[in-house]
């Protein structure tokens, strides 16, 4: 029995090596090649420079570009999280009639083909003679992240303690303040993780952006796949998408961080290190990895 366990764990350890590296192998070698000295990412290298960065940061197609999408992906973020949290609050409801209906019809976005829900767009916004715009893809976003901020909020609002709100109640605070007072603070780390996994599904969304966007003004993953065509703007992509990676993988390490120290705020720190487990930082990898 013990040798069978000790095997199965080295075998888990294996796969779980493996599984990581198929899923940073990418990131790895893009940054490799984001200072290579030659025009086309081939090995061996040419030689090692860092003028592609300056190069992408003078290209204001690109830059404008990536804050294009960065501003889409805060507003969208900000939407999803804003309408998830109410239906979240909606779902937990008593008297809340035909639930499994309500929330497969939310849930509906993660099973359609995204390239499918932009042509319905697409079409949608023709017949009610309305012009494709990046308020229009705003709003295609919304509709795609929404199902992701309600997965993160709607678990974390049901572990609450709903006598804390009764007690509030009691003590003559109205529906709106007992939530705002309470429940809002006890939502605040789940609030975060749903803002990042809606800005990450934003930012990096290209067919509902490639069918909804103006002319001349592309997304980030739009104007990457028409530069990867074009072989003297691919290595400004690639220095661009790295620093991407870097920003990314900061800030979620930075908002994990936040996290952690406000759950230890919430639950004390004894029964917060009893809770933490490598789960969250498998969350951070495959987030990072998205991005």
């Amino acid at each position: 029995m013990k040798t069978s366990g000790a095997v199965g764990k080295v075998l888990l350890s294996v796969y779980f090596v493996l599984f990581m590296v198929f899923l940073l192998a990418p990131l790895v070698v893009l940054v490799v090649f984001a200072f290579d000295d030659s025009t086309t990412a081939t090995l061996p290298l040419e030689g090692w420079t860092t003028h592609w960065f300056s190069e992408a940061f003078t290209n204001g197609q690109l830059t404008n570009a990536l804050v294009r999408s960065a501003t889409i992906a805060a507003v969208a973020a900000v939407i999803a999280t804003a309408l998830g949290l109410m239906a979240s609050v909606g779902l937990t409801s008593d008297r809340l009639r035909l639930r499994s209906l309500t929330v497969a019809s939310l849930m509906l976005p993660l099973v359609v083909p995204y390239i499918s829900l932009a042509v319905g767009l697409v079409i949608l916004l023709q017949a009610i003679a309305v012009q494709t715009s990046l308020t229009a893809v705003v709003l295609g976003h919304v509709v795609i992240a929404l199902p992701f901020a309600i997965l993160v909020l709607l678990p974390r609002l049901r572990t609450l303690d709903p006598s804390m709100n009764e007690a509030a109640r009691d003590l003559g605070a109205g529906d709106l303040t007992a939530f705002r007072l309470i429940t809002l603070p006890l939502l605040g780390p789940a609030l975060v993780s749903s803002f990042l996994i809606s800005f990450v599904t934003s930012f990096d969304e290209f067919a509902i952006a490639s069918f909804l966007a103006p002319a001349g003004q592309p997304t980030y993953p739009v104007f990457l796949y028409a530069s990867s065509r074009t072989p003297a703007l691919l290595p400004q992509v690639i220095a661009i998408g790295t620093l991407v990676i870097a920003l990314s993988m900061a800030l979620v390490l930075v908002a994990e961080g936040g996290r952690r120290w406000a759950e230890k705020r919430l639950v004390g720190d004894q029964e917060f290190d009893d809770e933490v487990s490598e789960d969250n930082l498998a969350e951070v990898l495959v987030i990072s990895g998205k991005s």
